[in-house]
């Protein structure tokens, strides 16, 4: 069955019915897991979650190959991976792009209200100079450099909300390679742009709609469960492919969903493809690190 498409950060995507009606059986059946997962503590992580959907089903269907399944379960047998992981990947990563898809559904009608200029040219003006900031000092950072690509990437004014409360995020998690920055770093900014994303939210609505915030649960938890069984994906597959570019075959999802290059706001985003593993080449030895 064809992979989902991505959609531009803000809009809702073109998806075949046989593809919604596959996401929304995966979302139904993970369904009790996700409600047995506390939301306390849970946020949304900083990259496009369809892409990284769209990744992990590659490589679910990647590893689902006869001969790399034989593998998988003699390292299974030995303790060291846990195989339900792998074989539920795919089943995971339907229901995460279903649960992105329904918070995109319900959010549309708010992303095109009305802001006061003023909100905006001061949210745009913080935006730019915090990522110059992050983009400046954080170039050796794989994982950074690809969260600000999905930043960089948005349009609208909920993706401008977003994108403030991330850089927020990074402004906290790089303060020490920042801070010394004479040119663009103020140290108000952090706290300035979280606040100027809860307004621009407060007006949108977002955070006033009950079936808005169901959805961003939602997708909290399944991201939560997405990258656990992701992760050990890519752990046993570099371990088959050891010899074979495993890092650029098994990415971690942020890498993989890194806009490269990033599109002009007016232009749309391209659909972001799987990295799916080739044959086997090499013959590893049973156990894993």
């Amino acid at each position: 069955m064809p992979k989902p498409k991505n959609p531009n950060k803000s809009g809702t995507p073109a998806v075949e019915s046989t593809q919604l009606h596959t996401a929304e059986a995966a979302f139904q059946r993970l369904q009790p897991d996700l409600d047995a997962i506390p939301l306390t503590g849970l946020e949304v992580p900083r990259l496009d979650l369809q892409a990284a959907a769209v990744q992990a089903i590659g490589v679910a269907e990647a590893l689902a190959a006869p001969k790399l399944r034989q593998r998988i379960a003699a390292i299974a047998a030995t303790g060291a991976l846990d195989a339900t992981l792998i074989d539920r990947l795919e089943g995971v990563a339907w229901a995460t792009w279903f649960a992105r898809y329904k918070f995109l559904l319900t959010s549309a009608t708010h992303s095109g209200a009305a802001l006061p200029a003023t909100l905006v040219e001061r949210a745009y003006e913080t935006r730019a100079r915090m990522l110059k900031t992050l983009e400046y000092h954080l170039d050796g950072d794989a994982e950074a450099v690809a969260q600000l690509a999905h930043l960089r990437a948005g349009s609208g004014h909920l993706d401008l909300a977003n994108d403030l409360s991330g850089a927020a995020e990074m402004y906290r998690k790089h303060r020490e390679a920042i801070q010394d920055d004479k040119r663009n770093f103020r140290g108000e900014d952090e706290q300035d742009a979280a606040a100027l994303a809860a307004q621009i939210l407060r007006l949108l609505g977002a955070t006033a709609t009950p079936e808005q915030a169901l959805w961003k649960g939602y997708q909290a938890r399944a991201a939560k469960l997405l990258f656990r069984h992701y992760d050990e994906a890519v752990r046993v597959g570099r371990f088959l492919f050891y010899y074979d570019d495993p890092e650029s075959r098994f990415p971690n999802l942020y890498t993989a969903t890194r806009a490269t290059p990033t599109p002009p706001r007016t232009e749309k985003k391209p659909d972001a493809s799987p990295v799916k593993p080739e044959a086997v080449t090499v013959d590893p030895p049973v156990g894993i690190a």
